[in-house]
């Protein structure tokens, strides 16, 4: 179905607010005055009119029943850049700047705006309507037109400007894009008419400042620094100006490089803030700028935030963070480049900040935190368990009082200013181990004296000496104390040496009715504070306990008793009695430089009993006669079975043919050979028949009767006192030892020697060196303490002696 639709514009009033030109505008008016459009059959609409090129009709395809005007009518009044790949840049006077060689979406308004609708740029002004002579781009096409042809959208690119060619403008016409008919080639061959040189009709373009290469590497130039001033604003101003100067005097040789190179740069805090935050705003923001002119925007938001992120901010200062010191030293040229570079402002700057938060004086620890810093490192430093305890007593010395670790005075060991100081009371005090001992008079809360140990050098236990003198005589001062007297101040004073060692705890006692009155609480001693010092108890070989708070007992362990020399078991097996010191002195020295007398010969408990036996003798020097025979001990060429240490007094020693002389004083023993001549020094058992063997061996021995003759004489010269020990004696202590130890071996069965116990009779005397016969006794000891004694006549008391003191020798414990 053909239909014919004649649209006749009646309507000639055209606005001239868009049309400056009045002429102009009057002539467009007439033109639309004598055009018809008609839409003809085949969807398409015919243009039926005359105008002053003389076209006749064109038949052109309809677009949504919108009347379509000849060139003429085409007029585009303005644009607006909708979107731009590159950065969008207004120049002077509002004119837009686009990125030359890329894509850009132009809106245009104005007239007659069809997908028809084609234009073009060139560098030439003209006025509206005039021709374009020398076009510079290609054609572009309207991607999309409003219906009413007022508005239309074009996708361009524009060139790079030429020089004094600096702005676009814009041409415009219809083209048909279908296969044109020849009356189609009349229109197509029509001239793109100018749209204006007005300012706001302009276009124009820039290109990059830069090649594409150079911007690339001065991009990665600027990311490298980014990241390296984000370390070292983390890694420098981490890195305290305190723990700087421990480095230099204490690190080893790579970190005192390193902290002698950052120190001066680090002293000025603020300065090198600010010069590296300066410098890390440059070179990001430049960053920034040189990607967002190689990509579109959204991808250069994207990029640049993911590369400061990673590369710029969290891996160099995760680096730095742990590293920061090598890495502050090893750029240090570069900062202070850095930092000369921006000096005009960030030097200003930093000294508004010095002024406005004060110095920088760095970390400090006080006492609590220096404490637990130790501790909290402890795991990771290189201090020992003890080298910790050490620091951490020291940082509490200040905070800790005297009677937090007092000695309580009534777990002291104290003297009473009556007592006697004979050997009891000396070898008690020595078993305490104590240097320094308390004297009180009456009541233990009044102290009036020390007694220090030094002070009983000169004292003769023998002479029962009264403390009350000997404290008298040296007056050893008192320094007395209050109970919240902190330690630090204590250990001054004990360290001055104005108190000594030793100081009494006291406080004021105002309870009750009376006058207040000072009482005396406990003692400390510079080995309380040392304790404290090192958190750790001192235990010594005299002390009882571990820890005298808490009163922890320490293990047992074997200690002399001196005290057994102060007492015999039997007042009569001695004839002649020696003072316990002499005696403690002789057994100390028999059994540590005699060597038949060593542990390993003769045990210290058999030892101990046999210097209670009857070996003790004396010479009392009357007769002006050297060579009375009375005073010889020893007479060379006669033969001696005997041992003899001098205790007390001088004797004359006559050597050789050539009868050379010397005198000897005490502690000189002589006759060694007649105890060991054919024995050995040492009794090594480990077994109960090991033992058998040995008792067997002596047994040997003692009935070879073996002599030792001397080539020496020994002769008193002064009031001796010496002991005698014969070879019986010795061989039965011998043999008393090996039983001891038998026993400690765990052998219950003691009856395999009971002839070693019947030899062992023999091996005594009382004074003339008679022995007991073999037959007359036999000794018989079992697993347990008892013994029996059978004969086929009765002992005579002789006997009897010798088997009780045999007996005591064998039963040791």
């Amino acid at each position: 179905m053909q239909f014919l639709a004649c649209f006749k514009r009646s309507d000639k009033r055209i606005s001239t607010s868009l049309f400056p030109d009045k002429n102009r505008a009057k002539r467009q008016v007439d033109q639309k005055s004598d055009t018809n459009f008609h839409v003809a059959p085949g969807n398409s609409i015919e243009v039926d009119g005359s105008s002053k090129d003389g076209l006749g009709k064109v038949a052109v395809p309809a677009t949504a029943a919108t009347p379509v005007t000849p060139d003429e009518e085409l007029r585009i009044n303005g644009f607006r850049v909708e979107e731009s790949e590159k950065h969008l840049e207004t120049e002077e006077g509002g004119v837009p700047s686009v990125y030359s060689s890329s894509s850009v979406l132009l809106r245009l308004f104005g007239t007659g705006l069809t997908p028809r609708t084609v234009i073009i740029f060139t560098h030439e002004p003209q006025r509206y309507g005039g021709p374009c002579q020398v076009p510079v781009t290609e054609k572009f096409r309207l991607k999309h037109a409003d219906p009413g042809g007022k508005s239309g959208l074009v996708e361009v690119e524009l060139p790079d400007v030429v020089k004094n060619k600096k702005y676009f403008y814009l041409c415009a016409k219809y083209e048909d894009s279908d296969p044109l008919s020849s009356s189609e080639q009349l229109v197509q061959q029509q001239p793109f008419l100018h749209q204006g040189a007005e300012p706001y009709m302009r276009l124009t373009s820039y290109k990059p400042f830069l090649p594409l290469w150079v911007s690339c590497i001065i991009i990665i130039v600027c990311l490298t620094f980014s990241a390296l001033f984000s370390g070292l604003n983390l890694g420098l101003m981490s890195l305290d100006r305190t723990d700087l100067k421990i480095l230099c005097n204490t690190g080893t040789e790579k970190e005192k490089r390193y902290a002698k190179a950052i120190q001066p740069v680090r002293d000025h805090g603020n300065y090198l803030l600010c010069s590296i935050l300066l410098g890390n705003v440059l070179v990001n923001s430049t960053f920034t700028i040189l990607l967002d002119s190689l990509t579109s925007g959204l991808i250069a938001i994207v990029f640049s935030t993911i590369a400061i992120v990673i590369f710029g901010e969290i891996t160099p200062q995760a680096i730095c963070s742990r590293h920061g010191l090598a890495v502050g030293a090893k750029t240090i040229m570069i900062t202070k480049c850095v930092m000369a570079i921006t000096f005009p402002l960030s030097y200003p700057t930093s000294k508004i900040l010095d002024w406005l938060l004060g110095k920088e004086i760095g970390n400090f620890y006080d006492r609590d935190r220096l404490k637990e810093l130790v501790k909290v490192t402890n795991d990771v430093n290189d201090l020992d368990k003890d080298e910790v305890n050490v620091i951490s007593g020291v940082l509490e010395l200040r905070k800790k009082t005297v009677s937090e670790v007092m000695t309580r005075l009534e777990d002291c060991f104290m003297l009473d200013l009556e007592t006697i100081l004979d050997f009891e009371t000396i070898t008690e005090i020595m078993k305490t181990g104590f240097s320094r001992i308390p004297v009180f008079e009456e009541d233990r809360d009044n102290i009036v004296s020390i007694l220090h140990i030094k002070d009983l050098a000169f004292v003769d236990p023998e002479e029962n000496t009264p403390l009350r003198r000997l404290c008298e005589f040296y007056r050893n001062p008192l320094y007395f104390v209050f109970y919240d007297q902190t330690l630090d101040v204590m250990f001054r004073e004990f360290k001055s040496g104005k108190i000594g060692h030793m100081a009494f705890i006291q406080s004021v006692n105002s309870e009750g009715e009376g006058d207040p009155f000072y009482e005396t609480l406990g003692l400390i001693t510079l080995e309380d504070v040392i304790e404290e010092l090192i958190q750790a108890e001192i235990v010594d070989e005299t002390d009882v306990y571990t820890d005298n708070r808490r009163k922890v007992r320490r293990e047992r362990i074997k200690r002399q008793d001196f005290t057994l020399f102060a007492q015999d078991r039997d007042p009569n097996a001695q004839r002649l009695r020696i003072a316990p010191n002499l005696k403690l002195a002789t057994f100390q020295y028999l059994s540590t430089a005699v060597q038949p007398f060593r542990s390993d010969c003769i045990s210290e408990a058999v030892l101990r009993r046999l210097l209670t036996q009857n070996i003790v003798h004396q010479i009392k020097f009357k007769s002006v006669d050297k060579n009375d025979p009375r005073y010889s001990i020893i007479t060379r060429g006669t033969q001696v079975d005997y041992f003899v240490l001098i205790l007390e007094g001088r004797v004359e020693v006559t050597v050789g043919k050539e009868n050379l002389l010397f005198e000897s004083g005490p502690f000189t023993y002589f006759g060694i050979q007649a105890l060991t001549q054919n024995l050995g020094y040492e009794v090594a058992v480990e077994t109960p028949q090991q033992v058998m063997g040995s008792l067997q061996s002596l047994n040997r021995d003692a009935q070879m009767r073996h002599t030792f003759i001397p080539d020496y004489t020994v002769k008193a010269v002064t009031d001796l006192l010496y002991i005698q020990i014969s070879r019986n004696l010795y061989l039965a202590a011998k043999r008393a030892t090996l039983m001891e130890r038998s026993q400690k071996l765990g052998d219950q069965s003691m009856d395999p020697i009971d002839a070693e116990v019947e030899k062992l009779l023999n091996s005594l005397d009382d004074n003339d060196h008679n022995s007991v016969t073999p037959d007359m006794t036999n000794l018989t000891v079992h697993s347990g303490t008892k013994a029996s004694i059978s004969s086929s006549m009765a002992p005579s008391p002789t006997t009897a002696l010798n088997v009780r003191v045999s007996w005591d020798l064998v039963c040791m414990v």
